[in-house]
């Protein structure tokens, strides 16, 4: 493949980092696919036992012929955490794995439970590869609508799951950390995927992997932030932890999934949140699949 050092220098880095965890045969048939068929941008490669690799790119969703074993599988989940699966373990019965520069690795497989409690996963049938990227200006729009609030007020973003959400994240703590010295803000960022794709240090206070609660009670208490950015709202505990926040008077972005506002209003953790008086302002996120265009609608909440 005379192409190859050409073409793969000017690919992604996070890109090339999460193929380095493949079998040798799988990313070399990857890369060759990339090539061949003009993929620019690599948004997620799905892998399934006993199945073809599915991909999702800057051109759309698309299926390769490079089909992928059931030990083959079990082998790129082991590299995936470097060797050992039982370090992993609590990630993984969350449903993914943190591999790094922002990378997250979603995984499937049968739930071994003792009583309510998953204790572990094991038959692993399939892993989801997400890469992270820096689209510039993508956190322009929240930022603006922050500015507007002098960062004294609080905005969830909702979208369907894909969209960009964490996208817009990533570029918002970027434009943090250049044009607002003033701003103290912490991010929460449990699966790693804002943060750990910039080559440069943000200048917030950054919890990697703590429970996304556990880490908006500490950062309120000891950092003392003007903000609070926390990714995808999920559980009772986080919207406990963000209503405390709140009541203390920190500005928080955070963000849901829902793929209109009437969804959003119908998820009752959010509904609570709102109806708290938390956020001041909801901004649904929109995007065609293999855009970089976003479309957004603003609600506002008081």
């Amino acid at each position: 493949m005379k192409y190859t050092i050409d073409y793969v220098s000017a690919l992604d880095e996070s890109l090339l980092f999460g193929l380095s965890f493949l079998l040798n045969h799988i990313r070399t048939g990857l890369l060759k696919y990339f090539y061949e068929n003009k993929c620019t941008t690599i948004n997620e490669i799905r892998i399934k036992a006993e199945n073809t690799i599915s991909l999702i790119t800057n051109t759309g969703s698309k299926i390769t012929d490079i089909f992928v074993s059931k030990s083959e599988l079990e082998q790129i989940i082991t590299d995936l955490c470097g060797g050992s699966i039982y370090a992993h373990i609590d990630e993984i019965k969350q449903g993914y794995i943190s591999v790094g520069m922002g990378i997250r690795a979603g995984v499937c497989g049968k739930a071994i439970f003792n009583g309510d409690e998953i204790t572990s996963i094991t038959n692993f049938t399939s892993v989801n590869l997400r890469f992270p990227h820096l689209i510039k200006d993508a956190g322009l729009y929240l930022y603006r609508n922050m500015q507007i609030m002098n960062f004294k007020g609080s905005i969830l973003l909702f979208s369907a799951p894909g969209v960009g959400k964490t996208t817009i994240l990533r570029d918002f703590c970027h434009k943090l950390s250049q044009n607002n010295s003033s701003i103290r803000f912490a991010l929460i960022d449990t699966r790693e995927e804002i943060s750990t794709c910039f080559k440069e240090n943000l200048r917030g206070d950054i919890y990697l992997s703590y429970p996304k609660g556990v880490a908006i009670e500490l950062a309120t208490k000891s950092m003392t932030p003007n903000l609070i950015i926390c990714d995808e709202i999920s559980s009772q505990e986080e919207a406990n932890a963000i209503l405390k926040a709140s009541h203390g008077g920190v500005s928080l972005v955070s963000t849901t999934h829902a793929g209109s506002f009437e969804e959003l209003m119908s998820k009752e953790i959010i509904k609570n949140l709102i109806n708290a008086g938390v956020f001041d302002l909801a901004i649904g996120v929109y995007r065609n699949e293999g855009e970089k265009r976003y479309t957004f609608s603003t609600h506002s909440l008081k």
